[in-house]
């Protein structure tokens, strides 16, 4: 199977398993949004779980490299921070299909094994950035995998709220405010 053809039978997985879910979507409606055979697709995947761990995987190390970048130009801790708390914005806006299929299989441990969960994630960024600025005595110590679950929460519910209009305030006080508190959570 040629990288064209794995790649739009990702997509076209991504796209269906956003809109109907994972048990709704059979392996034939896949087939048919990527254009190729049922067989194509069990060519490369073993069965639907596998490809929606293929899938997952992608969308973290995706999300994984904007975090990154949203910290190689950052100094400290405290604005390494604030950079990741806007690049959970950044992605959840500018990459819905994938922020919203991460969450949607998140808790499935049918996909999300503890093998697929030993390699890098987007959250190990955080923790390790949390880890330096607790050493560096800039943040208060907490455990740095429940704040960064607070902060995926907070900036997912923000985002909600922005989305369905459910706020008055625009999208850089929404931002900016989340920021802020973020950062309260955590500074001594």
């Amino acid at each position: 199977m040629n990288s064209t053809k794995k790649e739009a039978i990702l997509d076209a997985a991504l796209n269906l398993f956003v809109k109907n879910g994972i048990d709704a979507t059979s392996i034939r409606s896949i087939a048919k949004g990527a254009k190729t055979a049922e067989g194509n697709i069990y060519r490369h995947f073993e069965n639907k779980n596998d490809l929606a761990r293929e899938i997952f995987l992608n969308c973290t190390m995706q999300f994984r490299s904007a975090f990154e970048e949203a910290v190689e130009k950052k100094d400290s801790p405290e604005e390494q921070i604030s950079a990741l708390v806007r690049s959970i914005f950044d992605f959840s806006i500018n990459m819905k299909r994938e922020f919203a299929y991460i969450f949607i299989v998140f808790h499935r441990e049918e996909i999300i094994t503890k093998e697929t969960l030993s390699k890098p994630l987007p959250k190990d960024v955080f923790v390790d950035i949390l880890k330096k600025g607790m050493e560096a005595g800039d943040f208060r110590s907490v455990n740095p995998d429940i704040v960064v679950s607070w902060y995926v929460g907070m900036v997912q519910r923000s985002f909600t709220f922005l989305e369905r209009g459910m706020t008055p305030l625009s999208q850089d006080e929404v931002i900016e405010q989340t920021v802020d508190a973020a950062l309260r959570i955590i500074k001594n």
